[in-house]
């Protein structure tokens, strides 16, 4: 009896094994019997693709139609559209060279059509207009690169460099779809230094590599102990005996050590004095963090400006603008709403650039347009900033 009862057992548990198996694996139609081929293909030519249209063929059983090509590194690109379609898109091709494709007729049992080969050429594909329109320039502590990206690829630029052995080593890799891209890449010593880029997509398509020896602008963080107060009289009041010099005081908290205005509505500026004249490379804004991010008296659309000379009287005589910001948040969830993303961020801080053509400047004045509670916003509020630049 107990003899009995384990074979029962075991053979329930191969039933349960083998059965599921079975039914996972096994389609639930199948013949060996290949579906008609599709007739009449013509290609379009596109950037770096080819859009190819078809006539299916009359077989109920049709699932999708597949289309192959080997690319010139030898790699099998395929791409699928279903029987509910006639046309598919096929892309990643690296040149304007003559490629053999095979598009097939599938059925619901995975059984393949005879193949139909069409002779296929793609346009340009579109880094290689991206890195003709590449400009790299010396920038402050290492290169700043621009280029048009008109028809809004996804690509990636890779910025290279000469290392001490005479290796090219990558050092970062920024991801865009930018149709204008501008950007700097930091971090390098001010000697001469042989910089490479080149632009690569998705398929791993690259083009070949621009080449420039330059020699980065020396940059420094401004040293926050030379900062001073300076009232001019147009300046927001200080609100909640929480004044200006809190910009600089190296804390970055949610209460007790921020900037804060009364409630003056917007816009609102202050001014204040870098204690030295420099060269403005970037900073960095930190808002009051805590529940406030993305929230409250945090500025949401602002613009710095600088100046050696300000008007006595607080008019924007004698003042240039350095930069106009807008304060993005990662997740775009509503007001009180916040992803780990946006508490991320903004710790990490809202870095700007400052344009290369700037003049030195002295004196910095923040101009808040908009906070986050909206155009009603009546006070403003900033845990901290920091600046980078040359002061020699």
């Amino acid at each position: 009896m107990k003899n009995n009862k384990w074979y029962v057992l075991a053979t329930l548990f191969c039933v349960m094994i083998f059965g599921c198996k079975e039914d996972i694996l096994t389609p639930l139609e199948k013949d060996t019997v290949a579906p008609p081929p599709i007739s009449n293909p013509v290609s379009e030519r596109m950037a770096g693709a080819v859009k190819v249209s078809y006539n299916l063929p009359s077989d109920a059983d049709l699932m999708y139609v597949v289309a192959e090509y080997t690319n010139k590194y030898g790699k099998v690109i395929s791409v699928k559209a279903s029987s509910y379609t006639n046309a598919l898109t096929v892309d990643g091709f690296a040149d304007t060279a003559s490629y053999s494709l095979n598009l097939y007729a599938v059925d619901k049992s995975e059984n393949r059509s005879a193949p139909v080969t069409i002779k296929v050429k793609a346009l340009e594909p579109p880094i290689f207009a991206v890195r003709r329109s590449l400009a790299l320039v010396t920038d402050f502590g290492g290169i700043n690169i621009s280029f048009a990206n008109p028809t809004e690829a996804n690509i990636a630029v890779v910025v290279t460099y000469k290392d001490s052995l005479g290796n090219f080593a990558t050092r970062e890799t920024i991801y865009t779809k930018s149709k204008n891209g501008l950007f700097s890449s930091r971090g390098f010593p001010s000697k001469e230094t042989v910089f490479g880029v080149y632009i690569r997509d998705r398929w791993d398509n690259r083009t070949d590599t621009a080449k420039a020896t330059l020699t980065p602008i020396f940059e420094k963080q401004l040293d926050k102990s030379k900062f001073k107060v300076l009232t001019l009289p147009t300046d927001a009041p200080v609100g909640w005996s929480l004044p200006i010099s809190n910009l600089w005081n190296n804390v970055i908290s949610a209460e007790g050590n921020m900037w804060h205005t009364t409630d003056v509505g917007m816009p609102c500026q202050v001014t204040f004095d870098l204690g030295v004249t420099a060269k403005i490379s970037r900073f960095t804004l930190w808002q009051r963090q805590g529940i406030w991010i993305y929230n409250h008296g945090n500025p949401k659309r602002y613009e710095i400006w600088g100046s050696t000379n300000p008007a006595s009287d607080g008019s924007y005589t004698n003042w240039t603008k350095l930069a106009s910001c807008v304060s993005i948040k990662p997740s775009a969830q509503p007001i009180g709403s916040n992803s780990n993303e946006d508490v991320a961020a903004a710790a990490r801080g809202e870095e700007t650039n400052v344009p290369l053509d700037a003049p030195p400047v002295r004196y910095i004045r923040i101009k808040v347009l908009e906070t986050w509670i909206g155009p009603g916003g009546q006070a403003a509020h900033v845990s901290e900033m920091t600046f980078y630049g040359n002061d020699k």
